[in-house]
């Protein structure tokens, strides 16, 4: 009897370990799942989809608030380079009211606020201009929508993100 309650004692404590192990991974797991979550129920579809979405992904985030699905729209980090490879406009535009990117995002630099008096108005013009790897989006932006102008996407690996701005 002994040896078959410290087995199973044994057995307990290994099952107890074994489980607590990849919790913090589960963590970070789940949150990366809940973002791109959001990002599909907004949409519908993966934000990354096309250049529409992606835009559109933007916009909604300008009139929700939540701005937490706009990293997705960055391109991944280049390997050689280790740089996000967009311009300071679009990491700006994709981190909104980011205060500890304020220093390095400098004049790129959009508070929350003004990201959603400029983008939740926001409007497509037309259809994407695509090119290969490459599309240009027209959009019309602005509390009344009086800017025009146009974002340059490009596509990596089957998905859209942010190029230019």
């Amino acid at each position: 009897m002994n040896v078959k309650t410290t087995f199973l004692g044994l057995l307990l404590v290994t099952t107890m370990l074994l489980n607590s192990c990849g919790q913090s991974e589960q963590k970070v797991s789940t949150t990366i799942d809940s973002e791109v979550a959001k990002a599909q129920d907004s949409q519908e579809k993966d934000p990354n989809s096309s250049p529409e979405n992606v835009m559109n992904t933007i916009f909604n985030a300008a009139q929700s608030g939540e701005v937490g699905v706009l990293k997705f729209l960055l391109p991944p980090v280049d390997a050689e380079t280790g740089e996000i490879p967009c311009d300071g406009d679009c990491k700006a535009l994709c981190n909104p009211g980011n205060e500890s990117m304020k220093e390095e995002l400098g004049h790129n630099y959009i508070s929350l606020s003004d990201f959603k008096d400029y983008f939740s108005n926001a409007k497509i013009i037309g259809s994407p201009e695509i090119e290969g790897q490459f599309a240009k989006v027209q959009f019309v932006f602005g509390p009344n929508r009086e800017k025009s102008e146009t974002m340059n996407l490009q596509k990596i690996e089957g998905k859209w993100y942010l190029s230019e701005f």
